[in-house]
């Protein structure tokens, strides 16, 4: 991503990036609050916009990046879901046919970690749980081919999300 990519500098005169803090509006929680559909309309219009044809392969991404943030990034500081929620787990271990948890994951995301609510606000942190969770497609190459401008940073701005920190670095020339 070079300062004189003009297909780039065509797409953010177009859609600007939303440079709100992701301190102040967390990605992962306004995804969480947010009706999936009207996320998914955003992005379509957005990908209308710039003329940018999303394939199965794009949305594959998208929705996994999505389920992620949901139900693996920590949704308040303290992760404290109330008493009731803990008695309910006390009770439910002296009950051989209960299986509720604690902390109640889907392992179909969760498996390549789970962030803190300031992890999930950086950029590296979130591109490498992408990468993982794609490696069996190429990685880093599959992702790059879907989304040349950075995976996260190309999502967010489809979705109209807040940045996350450091999601482009002109001084190593990348982007996430």
């Amino acid at each position: 991503m070079s300062i004189g990519d003009k297909k780039l500098e065509d797409m953010l005169s177009q859609l600007a990036p939303v440079l709100l803090p992701p301190a102040d509006y967390p990605p992962a929680d306004i995804v969480r609050e947010t009706a999936r559909e009207e996320i998914n309309q955003r992005i379509k219009a957005n990908a209308e916009l710039l003329d940018m044809e999303l394939t199965d392969d794009h949305w594959e991404v998208i929705n996994f990046l999505f389920d992620f943030y949901e139900k693996c990034c920590e949704a308040n500081p303290t992760a404290y879901e109330g008493k009731n929620k803990y008695w309910e787990y006390i009770d439910c271990l002296q009950n051989q046919d209960c299986n509720a948890e604690l902390d109640a994951e889907d392992d179909q995301f969760c498996r390549y970690g789970k962030l803190s609510r300031k992890e999930a606000n950086r950029a590296y942190r979130v591109y490498r749980i992408l990468t993982k969770a794609f490696k069996e497609k190429g990685g880093k190459k599959h992702l790059y081919k879907l989304f040349p401008y950075g995976p996260l940073f190309t999502i967010h701005l489809l979705a109209q999300l807040p940045r996350l920190e450091n999601d482009v670095n002109p001084h190593f020339g990348t982007a996430y």
